[in-house]
């Protein structure tokens, strides 16, 4: 995992979650640990720093190439709602409580209903958000706890003693740093006769990095569902982020996109367009998610619509695009894409499930519709048949139905008999 290791103790009650472009910082209380904080992967750091926070800071933050200080909280309460916890209390000014409903609101909120056939609105976000404003006097007090919240600086007194005094401001370097990261790549622009892919990720929001692909062909790099930190996730596989051509997002669940805002900053300090591929749904959902952050965001963006059930042309590669059964008003989308006589199929987050797709009457959701495919990555779900993803039994259904090879994505573990897709491997379609 990206962050891996990078849990520091900056003193008896302080602990750094994160490195000098991006961290969240925990204080041990007399009530429980408090979060400063937040950035992309945070709900995996926790994992590892065993540190689950009572009460959170909900700071302003500001979107940077390393990625921005609400993307992560998605994951935070998907991982209370697994263990049926509370997850906190969120202090902060009224606008910030606000934007942070409004990134949560279009995911958090929806799952599939109890025969897994349709989506349904939950009160999820209801009775797990809990905002806390903080006082006219900008404290907030919980018994011996206050939290005093003024403009960048943060502190925490317990019981009259400052545990916790910081200025929350964008590190200073940002860019310099990145680039040296960029720096040190090789750049690859050549035009290619074939169809490979690049697994950036292969495991999901709570395990592993996030499921990822680049997808190269002629003089196009596709970047499908960019994952966190881009800057050092792609050049841990030998790819500078600006032979990056376009961004694929399938779905808005964070771990599919958690890496956009930072494509936007670095596209905007390029002084270019960040070309992205999705539906007009999907676009409108990320707009509200990151409307407060990004306020000119389509402005930003060569937007390349998708529409599933139609053909789209990208470069010299003809895609074809399906709606999957997930749990997103918004939709999700599953792929195609032909090339030079070869097809290569991706799956995207979706529940198949042979008797669910019998009774919802889609056959684009059959094995079928992968039946012209060389190889297809197809996501699965080790150990929860009734999840909103697709359970192992059901994709070795599946994986017996076409002809092409199979791997499987999107999880951790081991998956015999099927083949798991192997993080930082390029597969020649």
């Amino acid at each position: 995992m990206i962050f891996e290791g990078k849990v520091r103790r900056l003193g008896e009650r302080v602990v750094r979650l994160g490195d000098e472009l991006a961290h969240v910082d925990m204080v041990r209380t007399s009530r429980g640990w408090l979060r400063v904080g937040a950035m992309p992967e945070i709900a995996k750091l926790l994992v590892l720093a065993k540190t689950p926070p009572h009460y959170v800071v909900v700071l302003p933050g500001e979107v940077t190439e390393v990625g921005d200080g609400i993307t992560g909280e998605e994951f935070i309460f998907w991982s209370s709602i697994n263990a049926a916890k509370f997850a906190g209390t969120y202090i902060g000014t009224e606008a910030a409580l606000r934007t942070l409903h409004a990134y949560l609101e279009p995911a958090v909120s929806y799952y599939l209903n109890e025969e897994l056939t349709s989506i349904t609105r939950r009160d999820w976000l209801d009775t797990l958000y809990c905002p806390h404003p903080i006082g006219v006097d900008n404290v907030a007090r919980f018994g011996p706890l206050e939290i005093g919240l003024e403009g960048e600086r943060v502190q925490v007194r317990d019981g009259g003693r400052l545990l916790y005094d910081d200025r929350q401001t964008v590190p200073i370097g940002i860019p310099s740093r990145v680039q040296a990261v960029l720096d040190s790549v090789p750049r690859s622009q050549e035009t290619i006769g074939r169809l490979d892919v690049l697994v950036v990720g292969s495991g999901n929001g709570h395990l592993g990095n996030a499921s990822s692909f680049i997808l190269r062909y002629g003089d196009r790099r596709v970047w499908v569902d960019p994952s966190a930190r881009p800057h050092e996730t792609l050049a841990a596989h030998g790819v500078h982020w600006d032979d990056v051509t376009d961004v694929l997002v399938t779905h808005i669940h964070e771990d599919h996109c958690a890496g956009l805002t930072a494509c936007l900053a670095h596209a905007r300090r390029r002084g270019n367009g960040l070309r992205l591929l999705t539906t007009r749904p999907s676009l409108e959902a990320l707009q509200r998610r990151f409307g407060d952050r990004i306020p000119d965001l389509a402005s930003q963006l060569e937007f390349q619509e998708i529409e599933p059930g139609r053909g789209a042309q990208v470069g010299e590669a003809e895609f074809e695009f399906r709606l999957n059964h997930h749990n997103l008003p918004s939709g999700a989308l599953g792929f195609k894409v032909r090339f030079n006589g070869r097809c290569l199929g991706i799956s995207g987050d979706t529940k198949y499930d042979e008797e669910i797709i019998r009774r919802l009457g889609r056959p684009e959701l059959r094995a079928e519709w992968f039946g012209d495919c060389h190889l297809v990555f197809h996501e699965v779900d080790l150990v929860r048949p009734r999840s909103v993803h697709s359970y192992y039994v059901e994709v070795e259904k599946l994986a017996r139905q076409i002809p092409g090879r199979l791997l499987v994505y999107h999880t951790l573990g081991n998956t015999h008999p099927l083949e798991m897709a192997q993080e930082g491997k390029r597969y020649t379609v």
